[in-house]
């Protein structure tokens, strides 16, 4: 199966999360919650409470609940970090499913600027 164009982002993610901890501490006091991805029927984990701030393959443990899950196909998940589709414009024309917490959806911006890649200086 070859690799998703989703890949490189979510890796991008993963290393903010890891490496800056300023941006990670910003999006752990906005979101304080669980958020799935579901691309093409993968899940990625992002935990994001407190003492978090992790992303991981997979569904969270059978023991935790997620805040809010996303499910997109893995193209538009590519325009949607890219700034080529909203989040809302993806929401209404139906690219982009929401199930559990409307608020928190309103509040995911800055995980979609965290798995852009980089500017080279």
């Amino acid at each position: 199966m070859p690799d998703k164009a989703s890949d490189p982002l979510l890796a991008q993610l993963s290393k903010t999360l890891e490496k800056d901890e300023e941006q990670r501490e910003a999006m752990i006091k906005k979101i304080k919650g669980i958020v799935v991805f579901v691309i093409d029927g993968t899940r990625w984990t992002l935990d994001l409470r407190e003492g978090k701030g992790t992303l991981a393959k997979g569904s969270p443990p059978e023991s935790e609940k997620a805040d809010i899950t996303l499910t997109i196909k893995d193209a538009d998940f590519v325009r949607l970090v890219m700034g080529k589709l909203g989040p809302q414009q993806a929401f209404l024309m139906r690219k982009l499913k929401i199930s559990g917490s409307m608020a928190l959806a309103m509040k995911l911006q800055p995980i979609l600027d965290a798995a852009a890649p980089q500017a080279k200086m």
